[in-house]
């Protein structure tokens, strides 16, 4: 009786620890990769065959963590929709953390398209057409409801371009082609701001843009400190509430 209890213990621990973190789980759904045990640690591994430590273990500061990531940085803050708030905590910045080697494999040149976004061109990831035509479908219905929504898409600041996040060496999303930037006449970036410190978050995105965006997988740069207001990338798992440990 007393071995049979233990054997069915040791069962539920070894299916307990077979199954992979909240966080790598959705890795599994929404990236081109897959979780992987080896020796107790666990691992992401892409199609080509590279595998990367889930979780280097650790506290590492903001600074490291944007630089070098592990894939479980990704989750390390929090993504949070609803009402738009002003965000004062420093290196609040849920979703500027991207581990480059799943966006890599999962968002491929070869797989960049041209479309069009409410009337505008964009080339964007064949993988975000439908969530982003989807988005379009929501702000039409605000447009119509509100002619003052105009301004927003009179031009798009960017979709996909080559080029690294600002100051760093780090790709952009608009380098994987899963960002839309709207116009940045009526956007506000942290780094444009005057004086440059404090950093002091200001917006004038209303909220049913955000709402249409988020509703589609979307995360908005303006729930980060380091605000970029006009910013949407296409971040599902940040929007789920599943994918947190």
């Amino acid at each position: 009786m007393v071995k049979g209890g233990l054997a069915a213990l040791m069962l539920v621990a070894t299916s307990a620890w077979a199954k992979p973190p909240a966080s790598l789980a959705c890795v599994q759904k929404f990236y081109a990769a897959r979780a992987l045990e080896k020796n107790g640690l666990w691992y992401v591994t892409v199609p080509d065959g590279s595998r990367y430590l889930y979780d280097f273990g650790g506290e590492k500061p903001f600074e490291e963590r944007l630089r070098v990531p592990d894939v479980q940085d990704m989750f390390g803050i929090r993504y949070h929709s609803g009402p738009i708030v002003p965000v004062t905590e420093v290196d609040e910045d849920p979703g500027r953390i991207r581990h480059a080697p799943l966006f890599d494999a999962t968002y491929p040149p070869k797989e960049l398209v041209k479309t069009r976004f409410l009337e505008l061109p964009v080339t964007v990831q064949r993988r975000i057409l439908a969530p982003l035509d989807r988005v379009a479908a929501r702000l039409r219905k605000a447009l119509a409801a509100n002619a003052q929504l105009a301004p927003f898409f009179k031009k798009l600041g960017a979709s996909f371009a080559e080029r690294s996040v600002a100051g760093t060496a780090t790709a952009s999303a608009h380098a994987y082609g899963i960002a839309i930037d709207l116009n940045p006449e009526l956007s506000n970036y942290w780094r444009w701001q005057k004086p440059p410190e404090p950093v002091t978050w200001v917006n004038k995105v209303p909220q049913v843009i955000v709402d249409a965006f988020e509703a589609e997988g979307f995360v908005w740069g303006g729930r980060w400190y380091h605000y970029d207001t006009g910013h949407f990338e296409y971040r599902p798992e940040l929007l789920d509430a599943a994918c947190y440990d």
